[in-house]
């Protein structure tokens, strides 16, 4: 286990485990979420490789936080 920093944002946030061949999935399923939640987005997604092909080369231990930032100022839009 470790401490992970970020810088303070905010977002719609899902961690997907396992092999990246599906890691589009992860983005789908976080922006997917966002859009029905009213969440403004802010057209920019982030991941972060929590556990990745550097730390262990068993892809089923993989962990990847995915990110879709959305407006702070409101976090949600008004449409």
């Amino acid at each position: 286990m470790r401490e992970l920093r970020l810088p303070e944002r905010t977002a719609a946030v899902t961690t997907h485990t396992g092999p990246h061949d599906d890691l589009d999935l992860a983005y789908a399923a976080a922006g997917s979420y966002a859009g029905r939640s009213g969440f403004r987005s802010q057209d920019y997604v982030e991941d972060v490789h929590l556990i990745g092909p550097r730390d262990t080369d068993v892809p089923e231990h993989w962990r990847t936080l995915v990110a879709w930032l959305v407006a702070p100022e409101t976090g949600r839009s008004s449409v």
